[in-house]
């Protein structure tokens, strides 16, 4: 900006000299020298400001470069091995292909998955396995409208050419994102398949029919804060009437003090082994969290789960307040108020277990309430005297984390999970049972961090 007005500033300078140094006798010629000045003073004004406009775009060029290289690292260090593909596999479809997989043995993997008839059309190779996984994907239709003419032009785009009948799966399948350029190449090359290769393929499947992992984004990914304001925005109350009784009974009766209520459409569906669950009501607390662990070198898949928090609302509070679309306070007899309000389960994926295991010590320092530090200095907005967080996986540190069962309650997609100790779980789940009129029980085992085990035991506020 001032290179260019200086470029202005020169601009009118010469002009008002060549204008006041013009005599009558001499017009033409000074006209001449003055109209030379100006128009190297305006040529040099326009190239100083093409030098501002080119150090500006190179300047916004290496942002948005260094902004989509930490994308790329991160979505590089989240690239599944082939062992946590079968753990994956294992865990939400009950698939384990052996070293030597046969085309039944694809086709029942397919069907795990799709709940499809999928039939592998000769011996299972490379190719006809890239052609069931595009019809058990659906995109058998989209796969004919490649001519080979546009198969090419569309390999091209990948760096790869070949020849056969085979070319418009091929393109297909690398532009519905089914296989890897790479993996294309090894098609292409006829090379043998492996069991991982056929692992990644039905991963991409199930990522393709929606039955994969289900999330926002990484904490490294520069929209990430965009994405989880607009889902936070999109919540409201909802309810399961049946479930709602059962609630209401067992707070009523005193098996529970509260409970959350959730849905399985927003279900992360990640590595258990690999996952923290972190509970809270305010969003600007799950932004500064997000950020926390990328300053500290931490990065997670990001998935928000809405959570709606049912808990007995007590009349000292002061008068009961009006609804809104995410807040009620429901009246069932005099002496029973029930809260119904959303929040939210943070899901966090880590890409190993070292990170995971960071999560707590991060948060202790950074986001932690304490008797030394009420006035939470140096804290993250919102933090809490007793966060909550919580893994089903089983060797974590027993200093930090702590036995206790969620009794998860389902009906349909929906399910209640109320919390208790070890010693409580058998009495809590014979009577939410006797609650339940045919519901199933799942008392889930969960290791709780210490805040939160000591608030359930009521050992102590911190």
């Amino acid at each position: 900006m001032k290179r260019g007005l200086l470029g202005s500033a020169v601009v009118s300078f010469v002009l008002a000299m060549a204008l006041a140094s013009c005599g009558a006798s001499g017009v033409k010629e000074e006209e001449t020298k003055g109209t030379t000045a100006v128009t190297e003073a305006v040529q040099e004004g326009k190239k100083e400001k093409e030098e501002v406009k080119e150090e500006t775009g190179s300047s916004e060029k290496e942002e948005a470069l260094q902004e989509d290289a930490a994308k790329r690292r991160g979505e590089a260090e989240f690239k599944d091995s082939a062992e946590k593909t079968a753990s994956y596999l294992n865990h939400y479809f009950k698939i384990d292909l052996k070293a030597e997989t046969d085309a039944k043995a694809f086709s029942e993997a397919l069907k795990a998955i799709t709940e499809k008839d999928i039939a592998v059309e000769g011996e299972l190779d490379r190719s006809t396995a890239v052609s069931a996984a595009i019809k058990a994907a659906g995109y058998e239709e989209l796969a004919l409208t490649y001519t080979t003419e546009k198969a090419k032009e569309r390999l091209k785009q990948y760096g790869l050419e070949g020849e056969g009948d085979h070319l418009s799966l091929i393109a297909c399948a690398l532009d519905v994102d089914l296989i890897s350029p790479e993996e294309a190449m090894l098609l292409l090359k006829n090379e043998k398949p492996d069991k991982a290769s056929f692992d990644t393929l039905l991963m991409k499947v199930a990522d393709a029919v929606g039955k994969g992992r289900n999330y926002l984004g990484l904490a490294s990914d520069p929209d990430i804060f965009g994405k989880l304001e607009k889902e936070w925005n999109s919540f409201q109350l909802f309810e399961d009437e049946t479930l709602s009784e059962v609630g209401r009974k067992a707070v009523e009766q005193e098996i529970t003090t509260g409970y959350g209520l959730k849905s399985s459409a927003y279900d992360a569906r990640f590595l258990p082994d690999l996952t923290l669950q972190y509970g809270h009501s305010d969003i600007l607390h799950a932004q500064q969290l997000i950020g926390l662990l990328d300053s500290e070198n931490i990065n997670a898949r990001i998935q928000l789960e809405p959570k709606i928090s049912i808990y007995q609302y007590l009349l000292d509070w002061g008068p009961v307040p009006d609804p809104t679309p995410t807040y009620e306070v429901k009246k069932f007899s005099d002496d029973l108020y029930l809260v119904y309000a959303v929040e939210y389960d943070l899901k966090l994926e880590f890409a190993d277990t070292e990170d995971l295991m960071a999560f707590d010590k991060v948060i202790k320092t950074f986001a932690k309430k304490n008797s030394e530090n009420a006035d939470l200095k140096g804290l993250l907005y919102g933090s809490w005297w007793q966060p909550l967080y919580s893994t089903v996986r089983e060797d974590m540190p027993k200093e930090d984390y702590h036995e206790i069962y969620d009794c998860v309650v389902t009906n349909g997609n929906y399910s209640i999970h109320p919390f208790t100790t070890v010693e409580k779980k058998d009495e809590v789940v014979k009577s939410l049972s006797a609650l339940s009129d045919g519901i199933s029980v799942n008392p889930e085992k969960r290791y709780v961090n210490t805040a939160f085990y000591n608030y359930l035991t009521g050992e102590d506020y911190q």
